[in-house]
């Protein structure tokens, strides 16, 4: 089991031929999530192997163009694909009056539910059956939000040795008691997950984290995460210019990593001016070694642990 990200979009600003602006596709047991949309996403959707009927929720992380630009459109398809499940927004204050605004423009018309979720304190923002995702503030040049989903713990792995010595059937009862269930036997014993299951295994979770300066609140946001998804707009040494426009530079997103423990780093966001990466990857190397730089339509997968 495990989940799969695909970047449809790593740079910042503007779209390019070779990167397109932000957006990440999360996939996660049959459901899809974007956290942000920025302009020509469902053009990149095409391009992947990726569903959009599959679409359950969407991020946005703050309001400037290349964040957000491609929701309309993205909406505004899945209307013609005669989409007709609900679908969650989550978003900063002001979501609301945005979409109002559009409607009445005659600008986006879903022809399905869209909920508007509008954060405005820290915390879980949408929940899903074994998942929750929450919110955290970021420092940027406008209000913005990184978020991070949380997989629950799963029941520990089921011993069948042991099922077999306290005389338990194979069959119904074993499911019962892997699902974290208390059964009854036919001798009226009561058996308790515990004592055929090993401790709990975590979830997963997987933090994105722009745009932002560093910051207290990203670190939370990153703490203990399998993967930290990071803004690096800029190269390390451009740290003085990247905190003045409200970006971080890979260096930046390496120490949030090492110091919020994370196990894994994906750099993205990247200014379209740098053709060459190999400055951005290089540095947070040399900082936090276990880290790979996003490039358009990009795949990634982060297994489950075990233990």
């Amino acid at each position: 089991m495990s989940i799969q990200l695909v970047f449809l979009g790593t740079g910042s600003g503007k779209p390019m031929p070779r990167r397109n602006v932000s957006s990440m596709a999360l996939f996660r047991e049959g459901e899809l999530f974007l956290f942000d949309c920025g302009e020509a996403t469902q053009i990149q959707l095409t391009r992947s192997d990726l569903r959009p009927g599959a679409l359950e929720a969407i991020f946005l992380s703050h309001f400037h163009g290349d964040h957000v630009n491609g929701l309309p459109g993205l909406v505004g398809s899945l209307t013609l694909n005669r989409r007709d499940r609900p679908l969650t927004i989550v978003g900063p204050r002001g979501l609301k009056k945005w979409f109002k605004c559009l409607h009445e423009l005659h600008i986006l018309r879903p022809g399905f539910q869209v909920k508007l979720i509008e954060v405005t304190k820290a915390g879980t923002v949408f929940e899903g059956e074994g998942y929750r995702v929450e919110a955290y503030p970021l420092e940027h040049r406008v209000p913005a939000w990184g978020y991070a989903m949380i997989e629950d713990s799963r029941p520990g792995r089921f011993d069948v040795g042991r099922a077999r010595e306290l005389g338990i059937p194979s069959g119904p009862l074993f499911g019962e008691l892997q699902k974290g269930s208390t059964v009854t036997l036919d001798d009226g014993r009561v058996i308790e997950p515990s004592q055929v299951l090993g401790p709990p295994r975590p979830g997963l979770k997987i933090a994105y984290c722009t745009d932002t300066i560093p910051c207290g609140s990203a670190l939370d946001l990153a703490r203990d995460a399998d993967l930290l998804v990071h803004e690096s707009t800029y190269p390390p040494g451009e740290e003085e210019l990247a905190h003045a426009r409200g970006h971080s530079t890979a260096k930046d997103a390496a120490q949030c990593a090492l110091k919020a423990n994370a196990r894994r780093l994906i750099l993205t966001h990247i200014s379209q001016k740098y053709l060459q990466l190999d400055e951005f990857i290089d540095g947070a190397r040399q900082i936090f070694p276990n880290t790979e730089i996003a490039r358009d339509l990009a795949k990634f997968t982060v297994e489950r642990r075990d233990k």
